[in-house]
Order: C-alpha cells, then sequence, then structure tokens
C-alpha cells in the first residue's frame, strides 16, 4: 500500500516527502526577457509535486472549478470532430478495394461502435482520476517506459497537425480565390516536386497565423467553440450533398458507387473487410489511447458515457453523406468525387457572383471544420504529451503553440500528402502500437487494480509505480506491449513498402494477421498483461483502495477560486479575460 505521507507533496527528483513550504498559487520565477513573461509556467499549490520539474497548473488533477464539461459537451465534442474531411470520405479505400457501400457503411458501423465503448471505457478512467493521459500511463508500464508510450502518441499528433493545417491551408486557398479570382493566376516560385505552390504556401501561412489564437482558447471554454462547430459543419457538409444531388437530378441511382456490388468474392473479400475494418478502428484509435486528456474535464464520470452512442452514430451518417455525395458527383460533374474541397472549388466556374459567394462560404465553414479538428484530435493532445517531458516550462497552450510549429513547418505536411505514400502508410498502420497501449491501461485499471490506484503515486517518481529501482519502468507491461505489436509488424512493413509500388516476401498469413492488427494487438497484450500480473503480481502497487487526493484539490481550490475572485477586486473581466483565461 501506499503509505498516508503520499499526501504531502514529492520532490520531483528525490521523490521524497519534503517539507519545504509548497510553491505558492499562481508563483512563476521571473527572468530577464519580456515583460511579464516567465519561461516557467505557473503551478497550482494544490500540486502533488513539490518541485517544477514534476508537474504544473494544468499537469495537476482538474480541480473541480474546472471540470466544465458536461454530456453536451461530449456530444458537441464528437460533433465537432465527426464532421471532417477525412470522415467524409472513409469509405473510398473501401471501395476501391472491393467492398460495395453497403459493406463499407458496415465496417464504419462496426468500427466506430468498438471504438466507441474502448473510448468510454477508458475515458470514464480520466472522469474519475480527473489527470491527463501522459500520467496515467505511468500506472501499468512506470516512470520511464511510460515516457516511450508518451512520445509515441506525441510525434503521431504533432505529424496529424500538421497534416490538418495542410487541409486547412487548401480551404483558405479556395477562399482566397472566391474572393479574389485572380489569386489563382499568382506565379509560383516554388520549385517543382515541393508538393505546393507559392499561391499554396499563402494559404497554408494565412490558415496557419488564424489557427494561433484559437489554440490559445483554455480548456475550460473549448467546449463552447466545440459547439459552435458542431451547428456550422453539418450545414456546410449537408449544402455540399445537397447542391451535387441537385445537379444530379435528384437522384443516386446512376452512379457505379451505389449500382456496382461487390468485386471480390470468398475469403478475399472477407480479409478485405477485415482490412478496413482496422482502418476505421485506427482512425481513432489515438483518441482511445489518450482520451483522459478530455474525460479528465468532466463535471462528473458519467458526462462522458455518452460518446459510446454518439460516435457510431454520427461517423456513420457522416460516412454515409460522403458516399452518397460522391455517387451524386458522378452523375453531376461526370466523376466520382470523393473531397468535398473539389466540389466547392467547382462552384466558381461558372465564374458568377452567386457561385463564389456559395465557395467563400464553403470554404469559411472547412476552414472552421478544420481548426476544430486540429484542437479536437491534435493539439491538446501533443501539448499534454509535451507537458509531461517539460512541466516547469510546458503548459497546455504552450504545448499546443510548440506542436503546430513543429507540425506544420518541422514536418513540411504538404509534402507528406503530395509525395509520401509510405509514410502515410506507416502513419494508418501505427494502430498495432496504440492497441497494446490501450488495452494494458484499461485491463491494468478495470481488472488487475479495480480502480485502486494512488494519484499522489502517480506525481512522485519514487512511489509505488516505480517497479524498478533503476529501469523504473514495469516488465510486465513492457513485454506485453511487444507481445501484442511484434506478430502483427511483417504485415505493417508490408503495407508501407507496398504503398511504394514495391512488393515484399511477407505471408500471406502475416498480411492477414496485419489486417486484424488493432484487434490482435489489443486482445493479445490485454490478456497476456493480466496473466503476468496474476502470476507474478508487483505488491507494493497493489492498494484495497483508491487514493485520488480529492480532499487536498478540492480544498485548494477552494482557496484559488477566492483568490481569483479577490485579484478582480469587484472589476470586471475583459472580453480578452472571458476568452483566453483558464
Amino acid at each position: 500500500m501506499a503509505s498516508d505521507e503520499k499526501k504531502g507533496f514529492y520532490d520531483g527528483d528525490t521523490g521524497s516527502p519534503t517539507g519545504a513550504e509548497p510553491v505558492a498559487t499562481g508563483h512563476v520565477s521571473r527572468r530577464r526577457g519580456l515583460p511579464g513573461f516567465s519561461w516557467e509556467v505557473r503551478q497550482e499549490e494544490s500540486s502533488f509535486a513539490a518541485t517544477k520539474n514534476a508537474s504544473n497548473a494544468d499537469f495537476d488533477p482538474i480541480p473541480p472549478s474546472k471540470r466544465t464539461w458536461t454530456t453536451g459537451a461530449y456530444v458537441a465534442y464528437w460533433m465537432a470532430d465527426a464532421w471532417a474531411v477525412s470522415n467524409w470520405e472513409v469509405a473510398s479505400s473501401m471501395i476501391a478495394v472491393g467492398l460495395d457501400w453497403k459493406m463499407a457503411i458496415g465496417a464504419c458501423v462496426l468500427g466506430n461502435t468498438i471504438m466507441g465503448l474502448v473510448i468510454t471505457i477508458n475515458g470514464r478512467i480520466g472522469a474519475i482520476l480527473h489527470t491527463p493521459f501522459p500520467v496515467l500511463a505511468r500506472m501499468p508500464f512506470g516512470y520511464y517506459f511510460s515516457y516511450f508510450v508518451v512520445v509515441s502518441r506525441c510525434v503521431l499528433a504533432i505529424v496529424w497537425l500538421g497534416v490538418q493545417t495542410t487541409t486547412g491551408g487548401q480551404c483558405m486557398s479556395v477562399l482566397l480565390t472566391a474572393i479574389w479570382p485572380s489569386f489563382k493566376n499568382i506565379p509560383n516560385h516554388i520549385p517543382d516536386g515541393q508538393g505546393i505552390t507559392t499561391s499554396g504556401m499563402i494559404g497554408f501561412l494565412l490558415y496557419f497565423l488564424l489557427q494561433i489564437p484559437f489554440l490559445c482558447i483554455p480548456y475550460t471554454k473549448v467546449q463552447y467553440f466545440f459547439a459552435f462547430k458542431s451547428v456550422i459543419a453539418p450545414i456546410i457538409f449537408l449544402a455540399v450533398f445537397g447542391d451535387t444531388l441537385h445537379k444530379a437530378g435528384g437522384t443516386l441511382s446512376k452512379s457505379t458507387v451505389i449500382t456496382d456490388g461487390v468485386k471480390v468474392h470468398g475469403s478475399v473479400l472477407a480479409w478485405a473487410f477485415f482490412g478496413n475494418l482496422n482502418g476505421v478502428l485506427g482512425n481513432y484509435a489515438t483518441l482511445g489511447l489518450n482520451i483522459a486528456d478530455f474525460s479528465r474535464y468532466a463535471q462528473k464520470p458519467s458526462a462522458q458515457n455518452i460518446q459510446a452512442i454518439v460516435i457510431p452514430i454520427i461517423f456513420t451518417i457522416v460516412g454515409l453523406l460522403g458516399i452518397f455525395t460522391a455517387a451524386a458527383a458522378q452523375t453531376a460533374y461526370g466523376q466520382v468525387m470523393w473531397n468535398p474541397i473539389e466540389i466547392i472549388e467547382l462552384w466558381m466556374e461558372s465564374g458568377s457572383h452567386g457561385g463564389r459567394a456559395a465557395a467563400a462560404f464553403g470554404a469559411i465553414g472547412l476552414i472552421i471544420v478544420t481548426l476544430g479538428i486540429n484542437i479536437s484530435a491534435n493539439s491538446i493532445s501533443a501539448a499534454n504529451d509535451l507537458m509531461a517531458l517539460a512541466p516547469r516550462f510546458i503548459n497546455i497552450r504552450r504545448g499546443q503553440l510548440l506542436a503546430a510549429f513543429i507540425g506544420s513547418w518541422g514536418f513540411v505536411p504538404w509534402k507528406i500528402l503530395a509525395s509520401a505514400a509510405k509514410f502515410l502508410a506507416f502513419l494508418g498502420g501505427y494502430t498495432i502500437f496504440l492497441g497494446p497501449m490501450t488495452s494494458i491501461l484499461i485491463f491494468d485499471y478495470y481488472i488487475v487494480r479495480r480502480g485502486n490506484v494512488s494519484v499522489p503515486d502517480m506525481y512522485n517518481f519514487h512511489g509505488i509505480y516505480r517497479y524498478h529501482p533503476k529501469l523504473a519502468s514495469n516488465w510486465r507491461a513492457v513485454t506485453a506491449f511487444f507481445i501484442g505489436c511484434i506478430p502483427p509488424l511483417p504485415g505493417f512493413v508490408n503495407n508501407i513498402v507496398v504503398a511504394g509500388g514495391q512488393t515484399t516476401g511477407v505471408s500471406l498469413g502475416g498480411q492477414h494477421l496485419f489486417s486484424i492488427g488493432y484487434i490482435y494487438s489489443f486482445a493479445a497484450a490485454g490478456i497476456f498483461y493480466w496473466g503476468f500480473n496474476r502470476f507474478f503480481p508487483y505488491h507494493p502497487a497493489l492498494l484495497d483502495h483508491p487514493d485520488t487526493g480529492e480532499e487536498i484539490i478540492a480544498a485548494q481550490d477552494a482557496k484559488n477560486v477566492e483568490n481569483r475572485r479577490a485579484s478582480l477586486n469587484g472589476r470586471r473581466e475583459s472580453i480578452t479575460q472571458k476568452v483566453f483565461s483558464v
């Protein structure tokens, strides 16, 4: 059992309880630089770690006053996340490999139902403990190996943030062209093969600058932006569908997308279905792993349960509309068109003011869509991961900005989208690593520990979750992780090589195992992790009751709230303070 002393403050370097005075609320150390700016971030007094190298105000468990997400907030969150170009196009690859549209939707329904359950079950951990994913990862993996887990997730989030920024840049270019048609005639001064033109780079830069203030909206208020996007996004996508269907004469029956049946049969069809089901699971396997970064804001644990219902319903609707719009486009424009941005660009071809206005509003809507995706699925997740690496200097806001700069400029995402088929295959197949991490976290909390965990010890680097005095890692979790991800690895490599137009000697069985990579890796890692703990338990980390430190957090939160009120001294907050203050 964890000692009673753990309710005090812990030194992030030595892990021993310290008798030093805790850091004062809102205290930071000032160094020479910009006026009012400090390299060190604010640390709440209620932190379970005494040194700033171990935690900060954003990395601590969320206090009661900042648990602002209701059931409606989670509905808005997934409405904002689901209405995206990538989810609109999800069935395109399925139909391309021989499935008909009905089987494609079946894969979407089944995959999103499974992922909805995984997200809700895993999300409940964050909703109960109110700690971010990087901290929760220390429970099963130990302190040091948890950094491998966190970095693995962080890189993926940053890359996708850059890719979504590129998509937003394309929408910005459409908007600029709709307003100033001569924009598309800007001479190109960027060498061929770079995957972007001068006009495209202008659109990319403007979109990047536009998203900066949105990344600064604090987590306690960002749900209101999600609610706004959850209204705007359906209107835009339904407008694209309605206009395309109208131009197609109100019928879908003439499109091969609808009329064609399955093009493969037997076992080939079955494995094609499973492969695409795996792709659907992989689409949000990242959030399946780190959903605690959002569920920790729940007012009560049950607030996030709605995700199990919302996810399969809304994602299926978006996928269906994508299929029907692509089918209508074949009749309306003479070709199957999956990308709604391309359809909106066609609205300007007539040169009429009405067409340009429609394209401008459509582009604005898609810009809002991509902004919401980058916040909900990428930037906040990456920020929490970066914060785990340097909590003394990085909070959520700084982490979001840092991730945006790295993802948008360091990874040159426009080149990834233009030419790096192998890299995109790598990102898509990364689920074989995310599945084991997710299942180990779930099995650890619900089955091995039965919810009896110590939050203070998660912030104590020499606490009960250290497991080993030197390696600070749990061999049970590490071994189970590799058992989950190594068998599908040959198929993963084959998928990358094939995407590059080459072939490998990987057996058909290896390829098939990768087709169910997420399901296999999730099940294998979880079962083996449970088995290792059943026969080789680590008794110091097994408690008979949970210790969330809620009394300490709540008491200090009440003081912090009173101090904030006193600091206002009867003054009203400005609009900027209301929007951007935590």
